[in-house]
Parts: structure tokens; C-alpha cells; sequence
């Protein structure tokens, strides 16, 4: 039976790639709203921590759990380059910017996570 960490990492990272995605999109809609804090979280920071955490699996209620948190990342207010008058401090390149590195991130573990179904499949096929 595959356990449920079997895509490991890559699966670590589309996650936290889905939230930052989500933090990106909410920033693009908020640009025009006068006191929006753009929101961000540390990608490379929140994935170190994601690879320390481990789970225990337990058969029985009573048994010792863990103490870890499973989803994990931060949420970061970004600092603004510049001041705006309505202290909305969200910068439309630096999203972009921002979407176009996740969106290339969550292509790169997309790609990893299906090298390795493939890797699986032929092994059962016998390949």
C-alpha cells in the first residue's frame, strides 16, 4: 500500500503553492483597496519547515500524537518599496512578479510528482 507521504516533498510544495497562489490573487484584487496590507509567505522558509515535520500514525485514540501543526506557513505582511497615499501597500509588478515565480515552482513539483506516479507505474508493470 502507497502511504500517503509518498510524493513527499513535491507534495509539500504544490500545497504551499496553492496557498501563495491564493495570497497573490487576494493582493491583485485588493490593489485598489485603501489600507489593503499586501500578504505574502515565505516559500523556501515555510517548505524547510514543512520537511521537518513528521507525523505518527496511531491505531488507537489513546495512543501518543503529535505535536506539529500540518499545514504551516506564516503569513507575511510585505513591507512597501514606497509609501502609497492610501496605504495600500500593494505593488502590482512585485505580484506578478511573485505569480509568475509560484506558477513556475508549481510546474516544477507538478513535473517531479509525475516523474515519480510514472516511476511507480512502470514498477508495478514490471517495466
Amino acid at each position: 500500500m502507497i502511504g500517503a507521504s509518498f510524493l513527499g516533498l513535491e507534495e509539500k510544495a504544490l500545497k504551499l503553492c496553492e496557498t501563495r497562489a491564493s495570497l497573490i490573487a487576494q493582493n491583485i484584487a485588493n490593489g485598489a483597496t485603501p489600507n489593503y496590507k499586501a500578504r505574502d509567505i515565505d516559500f523556501q522558509k515555510a517548505l524547510r519547515e514543512a520537511q521537518g515535520r513528521h507525523t505518527l500514525d496511531t491505531s488507537n485514540a489513546g495512543h501518543i500524537s503529535s505535536t506539529h501543526q500540518q499545514d504551516g506557513a506564516t503569513l507575511l505582511y510585505r513591507t512597501p518599496m514606497q509609501s502609497s497615499m492610501d496605504n495600500n501597500t500593494v505593488d502590482d509588478e512585485i505580484e506578478r512578479k511573485n505569480f509568475m515565480q509560484n506558477a513556475l515552482r508549481f510546474q516544477a513539483s507538478l513535473g517531479f510528482s509525475h516523474a515519480k506516479m510514472s516511476q511507480l507505474l512502470k514498477a508495478i508493470r514490471g517495466e
